[in-house]
Formats: structure tokens, C-alpha cells, sequence
């Protein structure tokens, strides 16, 4: 699968044998994962579980209010992937299930965590395999339009995904961001068209970015926001959140 030559791939495993990453088999020829990588599971998993922690009652709370399903959303290589979920009251609801994944391209999940990275990479990876497959009538498949998607959550504090994972099928995300401000997953609420994109993105989107907002400022996220003097100052709903 890697297209590596047998010596090279045999010397590569000796090294992770070696080191615990990788284990001979019992009685076999086949590799295993060695006892070291049992370290990195559970860090993972004790950070998923720190976020999960904070974020539970933030989607207990959006779905109380909204009768809509709340998803915590982590961002994984093309793909969303939902971590969280509290299910929603309405008879007609979008339920897919902790550890679904989506593409990434199609998601207001995605856009509302690449709004705040470091560089472009993520989204010129998310964009490196083109063309992309439309799912939807407005699956953004050029770079262009979702990048100005992704411009737009910095403005207005939310994503909005419209029609474009599937017909009907619409959803509003904001994102968590880390004690550095870089986004680190996000908040979403799925549903039909109807009622999460009616009569305004805006009702549900400042629920979402309010709680996500509540969110951030648990992990030590500080927003800061200019003055008429051109200093910056803590914003105080932030503040008054913790």
C-alpha cells in the first residue's frame, strides 16, 4: 500500500518494534500496535473527554431551547467527525450518530473551524484531490467559494451550510477556540432547511456562536476587540460567560 520496498518497510518495523510502537504477533508473521501507542490513546482520549466535559451542558442547553439536535464536531484529516451529541424533541430530526463522519467540503462544522487556524494548510489539503464529488445542489467544490464561506464565520461569528451535504438537509456551526484562538472543533446544529436555515440563519446561528463563545472563554480563550482609541480591550460578554 505504501509502495515501499520490502527491505525498506522491514527496516522501518524493525525500528518500531524496537522502540514499542509495534509488536510481532503471537505465532504469526503478521505486526501488531505495541504498548507504547497505548500513551497516545489515552492522552486523546483524556483531551476529547476535558472538551466533551465542558461542551455537554452548552449542547444540553441549545437543543433545550431550540428542540433541534447539538453535535461537538472535531475536525479530522478531509472529514468532520461528531464526538457529542444531545438529541432533539421535533418529530423530524437529523440523527446521524457519534463518530459519523462527513466531507469536510460539505460541512458548516468544517468552515467554522478553519476560520481560525495558523495557515491555509487544512484547507488547501481539504482541496488537494480535486475535482470534488457534489452532493448536493450547493456543494461548494471550488476552493474559492468555500474559502469565502469561511471568511463570512469571521464576520458574522457562525457557518451556515445550506443544501450542500444533502437535499433538505441544512446546518448552522460555530467554533471553539483554544487558549490561543486557533480553533479546535465547533458546535453544530443540523436539521431540515426549514427549520435551521428560517426565518433567518441568525436565529439559530447566535445561539450556537453564544455558547460556543462560553465555550472558548473555558479554555482560556480571551477575545479581543478594538476601541475607538485603537487599543483592545477583553470583550465583556466573554468575561461575564465564565
Amino acid at each position: 500500500m505504501t509502495g515501499l520496498s520490502p527491505s525498506t518497510t522491514h527496516r522501518l518495523l524493525a525500528t518500531l518494534v524496537e522502540r514499542g510502537y509495534v509488536a510481532r504477533g503471537v505465532g504469526t508473521k503478521q505486526y501488531v500496535i505495541g504498548h507504547r501507542m497505548i500513551h497516545f490513546s489515552c492522552s486523546a482520549t483524556q483531551r476529547s473527554m476535558r472538551l466533551r466535559q465542558i461542551v455537554r451542558p452548552h449542547l444540553e442547553s441549545i437543543t433545550a431551547e431550540s428542540g433541534e439536535t447539538s453535535n461537538l464536531v472535531v475536525f479530522e484529516g478531509k472529514n468532520v467527525v461528531y464526538v457529542d451529541q444531545v438529541e432533539g424533541t421535533k418529530a423530524l430530526r437529523m440523527i446521524p450518530g457519534l463518530g459519523s463522519t462527513f466531507p469536510a467540503y460539505t460541512s458548516a462544522s468544517a468552515k467554522a473551524i478553519l476560520a481560525y487556524q495558523v495557515d491555509n494548510a487544512p484547507l488547501g489539503v481539504l482541496f488537494s484531490a480535486e475535482p470534488l464529488t457534489k452532493h448536493a445542489k450547493h456543494t461548494l467544490i471550488e476552493k474559492c467559494e468555500f474559502e469565502a464561506a469561511v471568511r463570512q464565520v469571521v464576520t458574522c461569528g457562525y457557518a451556515v451550510e445550506h443544501d450542500e451535504l444533502a437535499e433538505g438537509s441544512s446546518c448552522i456551526a460555530a467554533p471553539i477556540r483554544s487558549r490561543n484562538g486557533v480553533s479546535i472543533a465547533a458546535i453544530s446544529v443540523p436539521g431540515p432547511t426549514a427549520r435551521v436555515l428560517h426565518p433567518t440563519p441568525e436565529r439559530l446561528g447566535l445561539l450556537v456562536m453564544h455558547h460556543a463563545q462560553q465555550v472558548s472563554a473555558a479554555l482560556g480563550f480571551r477575545q479581543l476587540v478594538p476601541t475607538v482609541s485603537g487599543k483592545t480591550v477583553v470583550r465583556r460578554e466573554v468575561l461575564e460567560s465564565q
